[in-house]
């Protein structure tokens, strides 16, 4: 029975739902506009009716206010408003309109109660304020009732709330009460006290900091020391020639060394708590999920969190504030500090003998004082806020919800930049799926550009940098205070954690840099031509400079540093990189005779005396540095010629201390060849046009994405990503003075025939030969042409199995030697020496080339 009631229910309803689904079929396919028309238009044509009156209203309100007419309407109009509302008058038409504008737009734009009371309260006690503010009001309050009055304060409304509180508290206390209840009418509405004085005082330290970069900025004002000014009982200048080129420091203890800000009257620059304070960039976010950072391995309590690192170590906790572990160097920065003051004091003990050899070569010569640098002394932190910073990670993170990804923004570290945020990837997620996202994510944030990339060094996270609204600079003088190295070490600049990058030419041994015009490649070989100025002296690094666009490195003229004067022309710069393989080749000779392995320890030896046992001792060798500004402008022309000397001295220049700096615009694979790239491994790549060209430099994509100006990703043999660095900028008043200085230390000793060098159309065993190096056959041949008394072309050709224009090429050589006479016709030449007189020239020539090999300039 149960059974049978059942089913009667359940055929009931739904024989009950049929004719609703009938309806809702026979319904389907209509829009909800051709379902119910009218009750849509007639509330969208009320809705503009309204508007339209209160527009109106507001309209002919502010007529009457502004210019009050004698008709009797707006006569009345415009004394309700100024009699009653005072100079509210003005700003209630200009509501009225604003109302009128949302309802146009058909807004459900709606005021909390809250909101509503915090308006009316601030309208209210802002009247009342200005009805007090009328004079002559101390005793009694009629004077706010006059007409003249109330159309200048607060109107009635003003006048009867001033009078009651004047009545009942007196004059002043009432000035306390109204301002009291207006802040409270901006805190109902949604103002912050709090908040605002947070702003305030950073707006305070903002402004103090530009104001102490801006007299950093200027160190040849009024405070800077001429050289002859004595301090100390020695001139600035004086301290800076005497110093070993390395001494960059500017620790306290530092005696003798060059310091930044080393002058009483100048900003003082102490790089220790520099090197304490950049630790202190990380920020992280905690998580629900049981997710541990790699760098929070050493953590310390919450307590030591919360007690020390307030500051350093932000929290985005939804409403709580809850702290994450954090790491180690995060919770004690005085210690970190003293750490990085410690080793600042002792890191002149521990010069390499590199520099020792430099600071022995100064032979009277003085170095540019570090003063003439600027500096920043927050080039090492983002100069967005940290309100920004969290509201950028909540705007990525709510762009992952929206592409249904489970990826968490666990933390970023803001660099000078860029900011890369730390991404989680959800479970079983792919990292490919979060790098699609890249424009995405560049729309949703309104960035230039996005570059993702994965995985963050020595972690198990995806890395999003997202470039600052705002780039902090980084200039030369706050990163050469880290070069203590070698003579060839110079700065980079500050990567995405705003740590020093420097790089040791030496080791590299080339370097490659390209990039489209204004993306900072220019100013990158301005900065590491000013570091090899600010530490070495001309006998210890010498320069060739190519600059086929004779604008960019045209400063440097007169540098006693210089082989040659700036090339400018093509042909010129084949003839000096020719130059420069034959001078490789010389030296790696001399090693070899004398059984040296690089020149480093050649220097060594040869600065110990260890040859003096030769007639004609070699002399120091100083390193080489060839610069070219542009390499496309030299592949156009004489490209056969300048690819094969690049190529020889990228592979045998290393040991010689020969080393390359080649910069172009045009990174195309006809201007980067495969032999040059083989060749020069260590490469900068600044902005380009596309991920073709970046491929073309540094293998792979990302370098499109970059920001221009100095931002670059640097590719290092010994790295395996990448890494994003943002470059030195250093100024042309920075380097007209340190030139300057230069130059006043001695005149340049050019040698104008490394530009007469004869430039082959190959090099070496790459086929063909010259005629300036004798031929392998040329003694062998003249065996011959002696043994036979006989100069024939032809017989060279046979016997020594070459071709007939080799062969020619011998025979001029042994003229040039005055072995054979000159061309007679079609008759053999005559050989003007016999086997006697020929092995005496062979051992005279022999002599001659060890003394020039070993002695060279």
């Amino acid at each position: 029975m149960a059974e049978r009631r059942t089913t009667a229910a359940t055929k009931k309803r739904t024989g009950s739902t049929k004719p609703a689904a009938a309806g809702l079929r026979a319904n389907k396919g209509k829009s909800p506009a051709a379902a119910s028309p009218e009750p849509e238009d007639r509330s969208s044509l009320s809705r503009e009716i309204v508007g339209v009156v209160i527009a109106m209203f507001a309209a002919i309100s502010f007529i009457a206010v502004v210019s009050p007419a004698n008709e009797p309407i707006a006569h009345a109009i415009s004394n309700i408003y100024h009699m009653g509302f005072g100079v509210g008058a003005y700003v209630l038409p200009v509501g009225l309109l604003f109302v009128a504008l949302i309802v146009f737009r058909r807004q459900s734009f709606s005021f909390s109660g809250r909101s509503l009371a915090g308006i009316c309260l601030i309208y209210l006690f802002l009247s009342a304020l200005l009805s007090l503010l009328v004079p002559d009001t101390q005793v009694s309050t009629a004077a706010m009732f006059e007409p003249s009055s109330l159309s200048t304060s607060g109107g009635l409304i003003g006048a009867f709330l001033a009078s009651i509180l004047q009545g009942a508290l007196g004059k002043f206390i009432s000035f306390v009460v109204v301002a009291g209840a207006a802040i409270m009418g901006l805190l109902l509405i949604g103002f912050s006290v709090r908040d605002f004085l947070v702003l305030a005082a950073g707006r305070f330290r903002e402004l103090v900091s530009r104001r102490n970069i801006e007299v950093n900025e200027s160190p040849w004002g009024d405070s800077s020391l001429s050289a002859g000014d004595d301090v100390d009982g020695g001139s600035a200048v004086d301290r800076a020639g005497d110093a070993a080129p390395t001494m960059l420091l500017s620790g306290r203890s530092a005696q003798g060394a060059v310091a930044l800000g080393s002058y009483e009257d100048e900003p003082f620059v102490d790089v220790s708590d520099q090197l304490a304070e950049e630790h202190a960039r990380t920020t992280l976010i905690p998580i629900a999920e049981t997710y541990t950072d790699a760098a929070s391995a050493s953590a310390e309590s919450p307590e030591a969190i919360r007690g020390d690192q307030s500051e350093q170590a932000k929290v985005l906790a939804d409403g709580e504030d809850r702290q994450s572990q954090v790491p180690a160097f995060l919770l004690n920065p005085t210690r970190a500090a003293r750490k990085a003051k410690r080793a600042a004091g002792t890191s002149r003990s521990r010069r390499t003998d590199a520099t020792d050899e430099t600071s022995e070569n100064l032979a009277g010569r003085k170095l540019p004082p570090v003063s003439i640098l600027r500096h920043n002394p927050r080039s090492a932190t983002a100069a967005s806020s940290d309100k920004e910073l969290r509201q950028t990670s909540e705007g990525l993170q709510s762009t992952l919800n929206e592409f249904n990804l489970h990826a968490l923004v666990v933390g970023w570290i803001s660099g000078p930049t860029v900011t890369t945020f730390k991404v989680q990837p959800g479970e079983g997620e792919r990292v490919s799926r979060i790098s699609n996202l890249e424009d995405d994510i560049a729309l949703s944030l309104a960035a230039q550009s996005v570059r993702i990339f994965a995985p963050i060094p020595g972690t198990s996270l995806v890395g999003i940098e997202i470039p600052n609204r705002k780039r902090q600079n980084v200039n030369l003088g706050d990163v050469l205070p880290y070069v203590k190295g070698g003579p060839l070490e110079f700065a980079i600049g500050r990567d995405a954690e705003g740590e020093p990058i420097v790089a040791d030419l030496a080791k590299m041994p080339h370097l490659l840099i390209a990039g489209t015009t204004g993306s900072g490649k220019s100013v990158m070989i301005n900065s590491i031509v000013m570091a090899l100025l600010m530490r070495t002296v001309p006998e210890d690094v010498r320069l060739i400079m190519v600059d086929p666009k004779r604008v960019e490195l045209a400063g440097y003229n007169g540098l006693p540093h210089l082989y040659v004067p700036v090339v400018t022309e093509p042909k010129q710069a084949a003839s000096a990189l020719h130059w420069a393989v034959s001078e490789m080749e010389r030296r790696l000779k001399v090693f070899e005779r004398l059984s040296v392995r690089k020149i480093s320890t050649f220097n060594k030896k040869q600065r110990a005396g260890a040859f003096k046992k030769y007639d004609n001792p070699p002399q120091r060798m100083p390193y080489l540095v060839i610069i070219i500004d542009e390499l496309s402008d030299l592949m156009m022309v004489a490209g056969k010629d300048v690819e094969a000397s690049i190529v020889r001295i990228a592979q045998l220049g290393r040991a010689a201390g020969i080393h390359l700096i080649v910069a172009t615009q045009r990174p195309s694979s006809n201007v980067v060849t495969g032999l040059i790239k083989a060749n020069i491994t260590n490469r900068i790549a600044f902005n380009v046009a596309t991920g073709i060209d970046s491929r073309v430099i540094i293998d792979q994509v990302g370098a499109e994405k970059l920001t221009g100006c100095g931002d670059m990703l640097f590719s290092k043999v010994d790295w395996g990503k990448p890494k994003r660095i943002q470059g030195c900028f250093v100024s042309d008043d920075e380097i007209n003075q340190a030139v300057a200085f230069v130059k006043d230390q001695g005149d340049p000793e050019y040698h104008e025939e490394i530009l007469s060098e004869v430039a082959p159309a190959s090099i070496g065993g790459m086929g063909g030969h010259e005629l300036s190096e004798d031929d392998p056959l040329v003694w062998e041949a003249a065996k011959i042409v002696v043994d036979s008394q006989m100069g024939s072309t032809s017989g060279l050709q046979r016997r020594l199995k070459v071709g007939y224009a080799r062969a020619g090429r011998i025979m001029d050589m042994l003229e040039e030697k005055g072995i054979v006479g000159p061309p007679d016709g079609s008759k053999p030449r005559e050989v003007l020496l016999d086997a006697k007189d020929l092995e005496e020239l062979r051992s005279v020539e022999a002599r001659m080339a060890d003394d020039g090999e070993l002695g060279g300039f």
